[in-house]
């Protein structure tokens, strides 16, 4: 990646450095409600009247007050590898309606509900699964290229605000982990279990998920030339740390880890002390896990990387339950498999791809991953905020070969911006010239 920085002028339909000054009325609520609806994406375990999430209101102010302060040069575009995964899904959602799978197959399917095989039970339908799967694909880069249009610092702005969410749901899932406060429960229902808190998130691995995705920001902001935003990164770091141990999440800490280290590698400000960190990181792991073994011992016990962890055994045996079912499901159909109702089954989001869309989707959703990866490479010409997109993009590619998050909206949020920059436009961060 090369960091070039052309300051390009304002043209028809593109933001400008003032254009946060220009936005009034709808376009200022608008703003508003993106960052909102940023920051609650990651507390997808909190619902309002027992269906809704605070980041689905948001969303829809957004995109309402977007419009209603008048769209002078037509709807943003959208990437075009967002738009045809965005399609594929309609399709995908449109044919088994239309040509349903056979009843005898749906009835027969092993289904895992509190650790009991259950046959016969369908807890969803596909067109809502399908429609609920459009609203990241479709919604949140659109109200994000919206926002960009009336500020050209929405993004940097957006991601930061999801950074705050995952944060304020990290600190809580600590403080329940020691057994302070029990918020996680009084609002999302989800108590901590087997040493584990899920936070404002639906589950404990979706907690770890937020924290790998908002990492990488993180740690762009530790080497800021201002001082305040340093400070305010460490700290995020370190609550965030404490979420991820929180969560007891095996992949969450590899991961977690990975990413780190690409962001180290990729990101320019580290390239010049490369080395300094280097060694830090260095004296860090020996001060754990060789003059302190209990400590490191500890920290492997948290996120279940130790041998004869129960917890983790029955984790293993569930997903190799449900994996098996997600395979038979795509051998039932292999070009489109068997619909949305199944998404949220397998754990791993490839197998889920091919379950419920089949190859036609699994092929869809590799041009959407791959696209994203592209476009933020070559966004780095342009913007900084590019790296830390990145990295996010990455982080998220892998994490989700063990997890079941086909459907949820926060695994597409930083996509979601990366989908809403257009190639060859600026998105500043604090510390470029044109971010005032």
């Amino acid at each position: 990646m090369s960091m070039v920085k052309p300051v390009l002028g304002a043209t028809p339909g593109t933001p400008d450095a003032a254009g946060a000054s220009k936005a009034r009325g709808p376009a200022r609520v608008g703003l508003t409600a993106t960052y909102l609806a940023s920051a609650t994406t990651p507390w997808n375990g909190w619902l309002l009247g027992g269906s809704i999430r605070p980041g689905d209101v948001f969303l829809f102010v957004a995109l309402f007050a977007f419009f209603a302060s008048g769209v002078r040069h037509g709807v943003p575009r959208i990437a075009g590898w967002a738009v045809q995964f965005a399609a594929i899904i309609a399709v995908i959602t449109a044919v088994h309606e239309l040509l349903p799978v056979d009843s005898q197959y749906m009835y027969q399917r092993d289904v895992l509900v509190q650790g009991q095989i259950i046959h016969g039970l369908i807890l969803t339908s596909n067109f809502i699964v399908g429609l609920k799967f459009l609203a990241p694909i479709v919604g949140l880069p659109l109200m994000y290229a919206l926002a960009f249009r009336h500020d050209p610092r929405a993004p940097y702005r957006a991601f930061y605000a999801f950074t705050i969410g995952t944060v304020i749901s990290a600190f809580i899932a600590f403080s329940d982990r020691l057994g302070v406060t029990q918020l996680s429960y009084s609002i999302t229902g989800i108590p901590v279990a087997s040493g584990r808190a899920p936070g404002l998130t639906i589950q404990y691995n979706f907690l770890a998920m937020t924290c790998i995705l908002c990492l990488p920001l993180i740690l762009w902001e530790l080497l800021s030339k201002q001082p305040r935003h340093r400070l305010w990164a460490w700290v995020f770091l370190l609550i965030t740390l404490a979420g991820l141990y929180a969560s007891g999440s095996r992949a969450g800490a590899a991961v977690f880890a990975g990413g780190a280290l690409l962001s180290i590698v990729i990101m320019p400000p580290y390239r010049k002390v490369l080395p300094t960190v280097s060694l830090i990181l260095a004296g860090m792991l020996g001060i754990l896990f060789v003059l302190k073994p209990s400590v490191g011992t500890a920290l492997l016990k948290a996120v279940r990387l130790t041998s004869g962890n129960s917890s983790a055994a029955a984790s293993d045996q569930a997903r190799s339950i449900v994996n098996d079912q997600g395979t038979r499901d795509w051998q039932h159909r292999p070009l489109d498999g068997i619909g949305f109702q199944v998404a949220g089954e397998a754990h791993n989001v490839y197998l889920q791809a091919l379950a419920t869309g089949g190859i036609i989707l699994l092929i869809g959703y590799a041009i959407f991953m791959l696209g994203a990866l592209a476009h933020s490479l070559r966004l780095s010409r342009h913007a900084n905020l590019a790296y830390p997109l990145f990295v996010s993009a990455v982080s998220i590619a892998v994490f989700n070969s063990a997890q079941n998050a086909l459907t949820e909206r926060v695994t597409y949020a930083t996509i979601a911006i990366i989908a809403a920059i257009p190639l060859g436009q600026r998105a500043p961060m604090p510390g470029d010239p044109d971010y005032a």
